[in-house]
């Protein structure tokens, strides 16, 4: 089904950026772009799948079982390595090399800390930043982010160092453009391996976001959302070439209540919260999952599983564009003048933003079975 409520000021905008209008996508003779995503299957069994997509055909590449359910992929910037990290509580890291699918190195958490699932590299490649919990400060801001040192030539990593994280239960990181800083999501939520997945402050929780110097550690600036809104936990980010960072946001407060999930900011500026029309921000159920800017780096997709919804924006002007429906679509990632998406029901689909087209890939046989974790990238 193509996109609803497509607003023509964003729809004019977006097709002037629009560098191509793309024809086959995945067309033969090209290299074929490699997409990595945290998987289950039917049988309770987790892993870490590989694959490509040909002529609009798609083909696995490779798969590793895992040990417990992992969250998201992580690419090195030369596109020949990926991690893949647990989701929380969970304590491991899988290295592998993203053509083969060789499993370079199996990391444990340093003791007591556990994994939030997402993790960034620098610009260079030489080290690796992953959100921790220390989960046995139980009174101060337990968030850590972890320091790795990446060998290029092996393709393994020692821990080398960790900075606080300025917040509690820090989710999502990145890489900002100048590559000297980090931009962390800090989801506010207190939890503790005991308690397996409780969130344990949910009635004074105070989600942040937070700018660090990633060689020294040093919080270069904090920001917050209103009060009303301190149950809003900033969950996941992206970020543009322009330094403009998309937020998505989980609310754990009464269901009644009608708050902003998205918001962008930039640096000096505070935080811009945005809503969607109300038809469709009372569809969210209070729960955006992943967001992704386009190549243009002016529209991104918010995928809003719960509601079963992928919603497209304008970043410039935080104008609502339109939705697609999509069952429980969560993992997206750009490519061409669109996105890919898979969803949690095994689906994996390319949405042509410009041109308002939708296009299912592989055979249902390929993907029965299968349930697609939150977040897909692609090498």
């Amino acid at each position: 089904m193509p996109a609803t409520n497509l607003h023509r000021r964003s729809f004019l905008a977006l097709a002037i950026v629009a560098a191509t209008q793309p024809t086959a996508v995945f067309s033969q003779g090209q290299d074929r772009p490699v997409f990595l995503s945290a998987a289950s299957d039917s049988d309770s069994q987790h892993w870490v799948k590989a694959f490509s997509i040909n002529d609009n055909q798609l083909e696995m590449l490779y798969s590793h079982r895992l040990p417990e359910r992992a969250h998201a992929v992580a690419l090195h910037p030369n596109q020949q390595s990926f991690v893949t990290l647990a989701r929380r509580p969970g304590t491991f890291m899988l290295i592998g090399d993203v053509q083969s699918g060789e499993v370079l190195q199996e990391v444990d958490a340093v003791p007591d800390r556990h994994f939030y699932g997402h993790g960034v590299f620098s610009a260079d490649g030489e080290y690796f930043y992953t959100t921790e919990n220390a989960y046995d400060d139980t009174h101060g801001d337990n968030g850590r982010i972890g320091v790795w040192r990446y060998n290029n030539t092996s393709g393994t990593m020692q821990r080398v160092d960790e900075f606080y994280s300025y917040g509690v239960g820090p989710h999502e990181l990145l890489l900002m453009p100048d590559q000297d800083t980090l931009v962390i999501a800090n989801g506010g939520i207190r939890t503790h391996p005991d308690s397996e997945r409780d969130k344990l402050n949910i009635d004074i929780m105070r989600p942040n976001l937070v700018y660090i110097d990633r060689h020294r550690g040093s919080l270069l600036e904090i920001h917050s959302l209103p009060a009303e809104y301190h149950q809003a936990s900033i969950r996941h980010i992206d970020v543009n070439a322009s330094a403009q960072v998309a937020i998505a946001m989980q609310f754990e407060g009464e269901p009644f209540m009608r708050v902003p999930l998205l918001a962008t900011h930039r640096r000096g500026e505070a935080i811009r919260t945005l809503m969607a029309p109300e038809q469709v921000q009372s569809r969210l159920q209070q729960y955006v999952g992943s967001i992704r800017f386009d190549h243009s780096g002016r529209f991104f997709v918010a995928s809003c599983p719960r509601a079963n919804l992928l919603t497209f924006w304008d970043a410039e002007n935080g104008e609502f564009i339109s939705q697609l429906r999509a069952r429980d679509a969560c993992g997206v990632c750009a490519y061409a003048d669109g996105f890919v998406f898979s969803t949690g029901t095994g689906r994996i689909a390319y949405y042509d933003l410009l041109n308002d087209q939708l296009e299912d890939i592989g055979e249902e046989q390929q993907l029965r079975g299968l349930f697609w974790d939150n977040h897909l990238v692609v090498a």
